[in-house]
């Protein structure tokens, strides 16, 4: 059995060891730890009926319902297993579950959030690429459209018998149970009304600090004071500051004061207080309304001063509580999006009752905090339990095992282990059980029939990988100059199979001398991190399989000529239209109007405006008085800020638009290499991005190729705000040319490989076709010589040529080297062969209907290594 710590220490193991993983759910199957017979050490473990009977035949190799059943298991055996059985233990629930509730999860899985509102604001273009992600990604999961609603079911049923668990009366006893005591506790600790508060933010201690001084307010005793001497404040230290020359303020004094501070930062862009508004006026404005959660979102200090610490002045004025309303003085609350500093007085408490040690009923909890938040409160907590994968996950394989779920296939357990840390293993072994639960059995046969049926296709193509790689270059890697290939991995002595053996054993040492080797067994460590069961399995899944692979794909790119590149060249052009080397900064102009911290979202702010004459006008000269700043050669967008920052409200350069409410803030895009369309694509908002390209091309006219820097002539817009570019040429501005005529030696010969040549400055489909023999020459380097297995050495190429493909070409070679690519080479293998399907009830589809899937991952494949590189 795994221990608790074993499951807590996989990931911890496997960095220990830096191992460069491969996928498990990419592997296929064959092993020396189990045989037919079932047998795993004393245990029995179960076959299939029929596993050597064939299912499909290529040429070149056979796949069986064995080589199949292992595909399952290795992949998502288990969470096919669990979808067998939850579907049984949960079948109360599923008349419950409403279409509506099905669509919203659609939704939700779809775009991240069922909102309309939010969905709405997605681009038409990201919405439609989260569609067709979610389509994909379910059709790998064996869930095709017409049968999402079969898998969504089941996460609302797992949902719905979750809510019902967490209040139920049954579960009562449980932490987790919703009861009203635990409702009326976190009513008490998160809920919170909104209140009024004259909160007013100072950018600065310095700048609140002046305000105080300049309206001869003094701090001091707990209390903000009245300074009345005849002395200017400014010459009088503060030990000298007594009852002798200041006094307490007035109630109406205290209100002015805070009023005059609240119009002096805000009074700009909101409607400015009366100065002698009452208290009752002043809670009765809008403006004024703060929420605990909103400041909590960025600042948990300043909303537990607010809303706990600090008291109200309704409350200090009924007399009931003596406790202070105000800050005395600028206090900053700690936190990373929030430094600045606060004066705040509390108009109003919040309305909430302490209910904090409440031990009644259901009823008696409502009539205090009324039906409505009664309801907010549970329906919160069941969401954040629902929201917690692991929480969902403990209800289940606590129902599973209240049912005596067992799990007869000892790799299928391990895997199970990892999710019930408490699972026990049956004492007694089974060979034609998978699994049972209550009274009922799933036999092996029922459980690979039910897999084969949701995702025959998948499975076939992840069986036949690692054969379709040893049947292409087994012998060419593993058997050259042997009169005979040996095929027994621990047997063959080739020189590449006897570097893999020391690797594995140098592996083995490794853990064995490690402080794991406490909680795991060798072979658990191996089926953990790789899916392989035994040395042989772990020689084939990822050593020889890391070896054949690269030689696996070449062989689809070299295939009709190097026809891949008519779909290659196509997707190159965009990154010459495209291209750019730029070294850039930017200043951001930007608003916080709702205090968080952050740029308000600038398109949702703009367009809140009633009239955006006064703010455009504000821009306009803020943009022009940065431009002239900018003249002098010894500013720069750094000392702006510095001056900015340190600028008073009243300064008469910077005032008028710190008092509007405009931030600046700065940031080198190129701190560590130059901007390019490749590093920013997907990365930085594609208006940012255009405008790069439009400057770079700005840059390469004649008139301006000389200058140090541009610095753009307008303000871009992007959801941040306003942002004034300023560029310098990059590391490599001119792209990198193709353009090469070919030099020859002494004896006429040319110095470099034929088809190297090239009259223009973009790569040509024949030195493309070089590079992706250069960079396979490299790939396999340690594994094949070129010359001998294909009858090409490493093309010679001028450095210059290189440079080029490099810049334009390596993305585009390598995308290719990825398992995607390798299952489409695959699917074209088996749409060669054919379906024999000895024994039908196994699978009850037919060979149209798997060539159809099959089809359809190749199309899912294809899509997807291009996904991000085809910008057409």
């Amino acid at each position: 059995m795994l221990t608790i710590m074993k499951k807590f220490t996989v990931i911890m193991l496997l960095a220990f060891f830096s191992i460069i993983l491969v996928a498990c759910n990419d592997n296929t199957d064959i092993t020396d730890t189990e045989d037919n017979t079932g047998e795993i050490g004393e245990r029995d473990t179960p076959v299939l009926t029929n596993p050597d009977e064939i299912f499909y035949s290529t040429d070149d190799y056979d796949v069986t319902y064995n080589d199949l059943f292992d595909s399952i298991k290795i992949n998502d055996g288990l969470n096919r297993l669990l979808e067998m059985v939850d579907q049984d233990l949960l079948s109360d629930f599923y008349p419950e579950i409403t279409t509506e509730e099905i669509n919203l999860k659609i939704d939700k899985l779809t775009y991240n959030t069922d909102d309309p509102e939010e969905i709405a604001e997605i681009s038409e273009e990201d919405r439609l690429e989260m569609e067709m992600n979610f389509l994909e990604t379910m059709y790998l999961m064996g869930y095709p459209e017409e049968r999402i609603e079969d898998y969504v079911k089941l996460v609302l049923a797992r949902e719905h018998y979750v809510i019902d668990l967490m209040t139920s009366p049954e579960t009562v006893d449980e932490v987790w149970n919703i009861k009203p005591e635990s409702i009326a506790k976190n009513y008490y600790a998160t809920y919170n009304n909104d209140i009024q508060s004259l909160k007013i933010k100072f950018n600065s201690e310095v700048e609140a600090n002046n305000f105080l001084r300049e309206n001869n307010l003094v701090s001091k005793n707990g209390k903000l004071l009245l300074y009345t001497g005849t002395t200017p404040i400014e010459e009088v230290p503060s030990f000298a500051l007594d009852d002798t020359n200041t006094r307490e303020l007035a109630e109406t004094e205290l209100f002015q004061y805070f009023i005059m501070m609240y119009n002096f930062v805000y009074g700009d862009y909101r409607t400015e207080i009366d100065i002698n508004a009452t208290a009752e006026e002043l809670i009765a404005m809008e403006d004024l309304t703060i929420n605990y959660d909103d400041i909590k979102a960025f600042n948990s200090s300043l909303a537990d001063f607010i809303f706990n610490s600090l008291g109200d002045y309704e409350t200090y004025s009924s007399g009931d509580i003596e406790k202070a309303y105000y800050t005395y003085q600028p206090e900053k609350f700690y936190s990373n999006k929030d430094t600045a500093y606060y004066m705040i007085l509390n108009l109003t408490d919040r309305e909430k009752p302490d209910v904090n040690d409440f031990e009644g009923t259901e009823a008696e909890l409502v009539a205090i905090i009324g039906q409505e938040d009664y309801d907010e409160v549970k329906q919160k907590i069941i969401d954040f339990n629902l929201s917690n994968q692991s929480f969902i996950s403990s209800r289940l394989t606590d129902l599973r095992r209240e049912n005596g779920f067992f799990v007869y296939d000892y790799f299928m357990e391990i895997d199970y282990e990892s999710v019930d840390i408490k699972y026990d293993s049956p004492e007694l072994g089974s060979l034609n059980l998978i699994a049972s639960y209550g009274n009922k059995d799933i036999t092996v046969d029922e459980f690979f029939e039910y897999s084969m049926n949701m995702n025959a296709a998948m499975y076939l193509v992840h069986a036949s990988q690692n054969k379709a790689l040893i049947a292409a270059h087994y012998a060419d890697v593993y058997c050259k100059d042997m009169d005979v290939c040996e095929y027994n991995l621990e047997l063959n002595e080739s020189v590449k199979m006897l570097e893999h053996l020391n690797a594995y054993d140098s592996m083995q040492a490794q853990f064995e001398a490690s402080q794991y080797a406490d909680f795991y067994t060798f072979e658990e460590y191996l089926y953990l991190a790789y899916g392989a069961r035994s040395k042989t399995d772990m020689l084939e899944k990822f050593y020889v399989k890391q070896a054949l692979q690269p030689l696996y794909i070449f062989d689809l790119i070299q295939t009709n000529d190097y026809a891949i590149l008519e779909d290659l060249m196509p997707m190159i052009q965009p990154y010459y239209d495209k291209y750019f080397s730029l070294d850039a900064t930017h200043l951001l102009i930007y608003v916080d109007r709702d205090e968080n911290g952050s740029p308000d979202n600038y398109e949702e702010f703009y367009e809140g405006l009633e009239d955006t004459t006064e703010f455009d006008s504000k821009l306009a000269g803020l943009e022009l008085a940065i431009r002239n700043y900018l003249v002098d050669e010894e500013n720069s967008f750094t000392t702006l800020i510095t001056e900015y920052k340190a600028a008073t409200r009243t300064d008469e350069t910077w005032g008028e638009f710190k008092r509007y409410g405009f931030f600046l803030m700065t940031e080198n895009l190129s701190s560590s290499s130059s901007l390019s369309f490749t590093n920013t694509n997907n990365r930085f908002e594609d208006s940012f991005v255009e405008r790069l390209i439009s400057l770079y091309q700005e840059y390469k006219d004649p008139l301006n190729i000389d200058e140090e820097y541009l610095l753009d002539d307008e303000l871009l817009e992007t959801s941040y705000g306003m942002h004034l570019i300023r560029v310098e040429q990059g590391s490599a501005f001119d792209y990198p040319s193709a353009m090469y005529e070919m030099a020859y030696d002494e004896e006429n010969q040319p110095k470099f490989t034929v088809g190297v040549e090239n009259e223009g400055d973009q790569i040509s489909l024949s030195q493309f076709r070089l590079y992706m023999m250069y960079r396979f020459s490299i790939i396999t380097i340690n594994t094949i010589s070129t010359e001998v297995l294909y009858g090409f050495a490493r093309p010679e190429m001028p450095i210059s040529v290189i440079d080029a493909l490099k810049e334009f070409g390596l993305k585009f070679n390598d995308a290719l080297y990825v398992v995607g690519y390798l299952n489409m080479g695959v699917i074209t293998e088996l749409n060669q062969g054919e379906l024999v399907n000895a024994y039908p009830s196994y699978f009850s589809g037919d060979a149209l209907s798997l060539a159809a899937s099959l089809a359809r991952i190749n199309e899912i494949y294809e899509r997807q290594i291009f996904l991000e590189l085809d910008i057409r």
